[in-house]
């Protein structure tokens, strides 16, 4: 049957309406898809709704590309049917080069294909690696597991049923030759059947609370969104330059070789050579390498398959590690870990080698989940996640009022009595990261005494933490015990690891090497409230050493003033009490001497007073009669009395006077 004989049969509306309705159950589909993945929190779920609507653009591709197809179809029906009815002889009419410009849907038709075709190629690869990019990027940061997982799966097991059969529809379609635009709308609608698919058994996991499928498949659907607008760019330029031949169907750039292989039911080989003829322009399939390919490919794989089997027989065990064997889910009867080096064990799935690195320390974080670039300042949030713990304070109670001094004398009205205020236990709230060190001492008790080794390790460390902080002072904690904490926190958490086997489940084979406070402090929202009673408590610590400070200086110095006061007046006591009878007594004495011998009694007192008043003096005795020319010269190196550097010069002599 010719493609007109076929194109004449078929109603040709049928595939426009198909791409129509299709455009529209897509656009539904993809923002209900986008609605389920805002309100669960699921990067999985968003990225596929994005990539749900990225299809629209295909669809209206597709649909257009269709309907300009039909009109050019009908219009050469229409022409043939003319030119019939005239009794043309059959030969160059309508639909040969002459006749070309007379054919308006042909014309663009062609200019269609030839255009807006690859522009709208350019449209898909933009918004697929778009899709991916900035899902990958989004996917960089941590996020948490996924709200509602039941609902979301019914949505998306809803959406890839109604989408699969729509793509099973639109590729039953697209094998005709009239109908062939809508294969690459079938092709991009089979694959998002298959990562609505997906999305919805990720949620499946999540409800069993395994949330890293969904992680998984987050990962998945823009990298392959990535690998099919690197297809189909590479389809676009080579599609540029590939040579064609005349009336040779045109296949738009964005239907994806690699999707087509979902709608298709033939071999993979075949699609294989198909875009391969498509491409190069001559049947590569017919070539001598290809079919020996199609025969050797199947041993190959084969073989393949068997050396991999085989390869799982073997076990390498690294540096610092240990394995264990697990035969059909359960441990050798051994329960002897291998060491570091090569292994044999029976091939997968009958063996499974689980390996572990137990000589390495592992950091567990415990508290604040500190940002990348965490701040130093209390008043900023700088960690993921606010923890917080509760501490206790001190009590301390508040004496009684005292009178002052001088009140309550006799007369005076009593005082009120005030009763000590009673203690109020006070508690105070700490926040900070907790750094636990450890490595795996007892593999096979870390493996398999508990069901998630370290989600236990982390409830012990949180229990332990708690435990010591509702028993520590907050200043004490922030300060001056933090080492005693360190020590004590170390030997609780590891005396709660080896208790877990007196409780019958089991020890959890670790060993604690250190614990690291770090960033200590209270919660943000309280934190410039706390800076400010530590500043006001400085501050009154500050002037009560400055007051015993100044009192440690002035009182010293008045009980000084005080004793040379005492000793000052206990030696004028002194005196007066025996030194003026003495003074007396020589008085009377000196009395007696004047009055026997007044003369003698006054030279004496004048050469008692010269004495002392020329005893550090130089003295000249100069007779009466030597005569003397007095020169006076100034020697400042030698003093004749002190503070005066004099030196009289006596000159010569003269002889006596006359």
């Amino acid at each position: 049957m010719t493609l007109e004989q076929t194109e004449r049969q078929l109603p040709l509306r049928r595939a426009e309406t198909a791409a129509l309705s299709t455009l529209a159950v897509q656009a539904v589909a993809g923002g209900l898809a986008l609605l389920l993945g805002r309100l669960s929190g699921s990067m999985a779920a968003e990225a596929e709704a994005w990539h749900l609507l990225a299809g629209l653009v295909v669809w209206l591709g597709a649909f257009v590309h269709q309907r300009l197809r039909r009109l050019a179809i009908e219009e050469g029906l229409t022409a043939e049917a003319i030119r019939r009815g005239r009794g043309a002889p059959a030969g160059p009419a309508l639909f040969e080069a002459e006749g070309a410009d007379l054919l308006t849907a042909r014309n663009r038709l062609a200019q269609f294909e030839k255009y807006f075709l690859p522009a709208i190629s350019i449209v898909v690869v933009l918004l697929l690696a778009g899709v991916s990019y900035f899902s990958i990027r989004r996917l960089a940061a941590p996020a948490a597991a996924p709200a509602e997982p039941l609902r979301n799966f019914w949505g998306f097991a809803g959406i890839a049923f109604v989408t699969f059969l729509l793509a099973k529809y639109a590729a039953g379609l697209a094998t005709q030759a009239p109908w062939r635009p809508l294969r690459s709308g079938a092709s991009y609608m089979m694959s998002c059947a298959l990562g609505s698919l997906l999305v919805a058994v990720s949620f499946v996991f999540c409800f069993f609370e395994l949330p890293v499928a969904e992680r998984v498949v987050a990962w998945a659907i823009p990298v392959s969104l990535a690998v099919v607008s690197v297809e189909v760019l590479l389809l676009l330029v080579m599609g540029a330059y590939r040579p064609r031949a005349a009336g040779e169907e045109a296949r738009p750039a964005h239907d994806s070789r690699l999707l087509g292989m979902l709608t298709t039911s033939r071999g993979i080989l075949r699609t294989t050579a198909e875009t391969l003829d498509y491409q190069f322009g001559f049947k590569v399939s017919e070539t001598w390498f290809y079919r020996f390919m199609e025969r050797a490919i199947g041993p190959l794989l084969l073989f393949m398959a068997v050396t991999l089997e085989l390869l799982t027989c073997f076990v390498i065990v690294g540096p610092g590690e240990q394995a264990i064997v697990e035969r059909f889910g359960v441990p050798r009867a051994s329960h002897v870990p291998f060491g570091p080096g090569l292994h044999v064990k029976l091939p997968w799935p009958i063996e499974i080698a689980y390996r572990y690195p137990t000589a390495r320390v592992e950091v567990l974080v415990v508290g604040e989940q500190l940002l990348d670039e965490p701040g130093y300042e209390w008043t900023k949030s700088h960690a993921k996640q606010p923890f917080t713990l509760i501490t206790a304070t001190h009590i301390q109670e508040l004496p009684a009022a005292e009178a002052l001094p001088g009140e309550g004398g006799a007369g005076a009205p009593a005082a009120p009595k005030v009763a000590a205020q009673r203690p109020v236990p006070s508690v105070g709230l700490i926040t900070g990261t907790v750094y636990v060190l450890y490595y795996v001492e007892d593999y096979h008790a870390f493996l398999y005494n508990h069901e998630d080794p370290k989600r236990t390790l982390d409830a012990l460390c949180n229990r332990e933490l708690t435990r010591y902080a509702a028993n520590s002072d907050f200043l004490e904690l922030l300060g001056s015990r933090r080492r005693e904490a360190v020590e004590h926190l170390k030997a609780a958490i590891q005396k709660a690891a080896d208790d877990e086997a007196r409780k019958g489940r089991g020890k959890l084979g670790v060993r604690i090497v250190d614990v690291a406070l770090q960033g200590l402090h209270p919660p943000i929202d309280v934190a410039g409230a706390f800076e400010e009673v530590v500043g006001a408590i400085e501050e009154r610590e500050a002037k009560v050493w400055a007051a015993r400070g100044h009192a440690n200086s002035v009182v010293p110095r008045a009980t000084g003033y005080a004793a040379r006061a005492i000793a000052g007046a206990e030696q004028y006591a002194a005196d007066r009490k025996y030194i003026a009878p003495a003074a007396e007594e020589e008085f009377k004495k000196q009395l007696e001497a004047c009055r026997k011998a007044p003369s003698v009694f006054r030279h004496r007192k004048l050469l008692s007073a010269l004495k002392e008043a020329l005893l550090d003096a130089r003295k000249i005795v100069k007779p009466a009669w030597v005569s003397v020319q007095e020169v006076i010269q100034l020697n400042l190196e030698e003093k004749m009395m002190p503070g005066v550097g004099l030196t009289p010069d006596l000159g010569t002599t003269g002889g006596p006077t006359p």
